[in-house]
């Protein structure tokens, strides 16, 4: 690895229909971390962008804060790479 790498995200708009409000702002809080490690752990390159869209994922209706920020987390680095899920 050479030096630091960042990843600057200017907004982030997601969708969460359907999930309780609590269990929202939750995953909100915990997809900054969450994000953080699943960049990390994908070695290929993220190449600059302007928008993307990183799609739907599935969810349970009653998920728990964690798992949901975790695959919201996966789906945004998958995206940022150019990688389809």
């Amino acid at each position: 690895m050479n030096g630091p790498r960042r990843v600057h995200i200017d907004s982030l708009e997601l969708d969460l229909r359907g999930i309780t409000a609590e269990t929202a702002e939750a995953a909100a809080r915990a997809l900054g971390p969450a994000l953080a490690q699943a960049l990390a752990s994908h070695r290929a390159g993220i190449a600059g962008t302007e928008r993307v869209d990183a799609g739907r994922i599935a969810s349970p209706a009653a998920p728990d804060a964690h798992h949901l920020a975790t695959g919201i987390a996966r789906r945004v680095a998958q995206s940022l790479q150019g990688g389809e899920q």
